[in-house]
């Protein structure tokens, strides 16, 4: 049995999405979407931090919710570019509360870093799919290394290198790629990262290139984080008030929640900046089975102990309510 209980007073979570609420590349689960209406209900608000573009959940979580009780839910997609909400209709807002995307990158510069990511596609002779779960697409490409997905979002552009990230030496005797050893495997993400960090500054785009997730290389805007745009939204009092929420309540700790599946500061989780942006009290649980001496220091950041993980283990928490 979990010692980890649900916190009753909760008005606000903040949410990962990709194998915290859903699998990559697949909608939300039946049950999952069942709890989250049930939080909905009880007038709670949900803000999604997520690395995924804003059509993605859409489709994959708030297409499902009825339109009434959208106007309690926040997106912070492409890792925090831009930050949406919906009318009392339900309906996506015509413009976002915050939006970095459309501040910072010019036209010409949205055409150039486009350019550049094909340049990089063509120099590594990457095999382009598009989005598919994953189990799909590591059947489809038969676990070649060149193999990738990638998706432009708009804000930020996403290349899966789902086959490519833990390679052998025989593996990467078969490629024309220098790839340096990191512990004890070698990453294809390493060199791509390091071209595209040429390219970017030869060009003076305002674009970074990182790891993401377990196996993804993003391109996104300097300065973006979640961080960054759960600070802004929160700071918003248009925000607060749609969401039905008050600056005091979101200075409370015991308000406040965080979940993710991303929060070691060793292996490059993103979810972590998700409880920077908050006081130190406030609980983030991770729903991955992490080091807790990984963790960051200094932050109420718990691992989930039940009998499941990731999105099945959010969901058993969210279910641990009515027991």
């Amino acid at each position: 049995m979990t010692n980890i209980h649900w916190n009753k007073q909760v008005k606000l979570i903040i949410s990962d999405v990709d194998e915290t609420v859903a699998d990559l590349y697949l909608p939300a689960e039946p049950p999952m979407i069942s709890e989250l209406i049930s939080l909905l209900h009880e007038g709670k608000a949900i803000f999604f931090v997520t690395g995924q573009g804003v059509k993605s959940i859409s489709w994959r979580i708030v297409d499902h919710i009825p339109k009434p009780l959208r106007r309690r839910i926040l997106i912070g997609h492409c890792s925090g570019a831009e930050v949406w909400g919906f009318d009392h209709k339900g309906d996506l807002l015509d413009q976002p509360y915050y939006s970095v995307y459309k501040e910072v990158v010019s036209e010409s510069q949205k055409k150039k870093w486009r350019e550049l990511v094909q340049k990089i596609i063509a120099e590594f002779k990457l095999k382009v799919y598009p989005t598919m779960p994953v189990f799909q697409f590591t059947q489809k490409t038969k676990g070649d290394p060149l193999a990738i997905m990638l998706e432009d979002r708009g804000p930020q552009i996403t290349l899966e290198v789902v086959n490519g990230y833990d390679l052998t030496v025989e593996d990467i005797t078969k490629l024309a790629v220098s790839i340096p050893e990191t512990k004890g495997s070698y990453d294809l993400r390493i060199p791509i990262l390091e071209r595209a960090d040429e390219l970017f500054k030869e060009a003076n785009l305002p674009i970074t290139p990182r790891m993401a997730g377990v196996f993804a290389v993003d391109f996104a805007i300097k300065g973006v984080s979640k961080t960054t745009a759960i600070k802004l939204a929160l700071e918003n009092e248009q925000v607060l008030s749609r969401l039905g929420l008050s600056q005091q309540d979101v200075e409370t700790p015991q308000f406040l929640e965080v979940w993710g599946d991303k929060f070691s500061i060793i292996r490059g989780g993103t979810d972590r900046h998700m409880s920077e942006a908050l006081p130190r009290k406030v609980r983030s649980i991770d729903f991955r089975e992490e080091n807790p001496a990984e963790l960051l220091q200094g932050y109420n950041t718990i691992v989930w102990d039940g009998k499941k993980h990731l999105h099945h283990g959010l969901l058993e928490y969210l279910q641990s309510r009515y027991k």
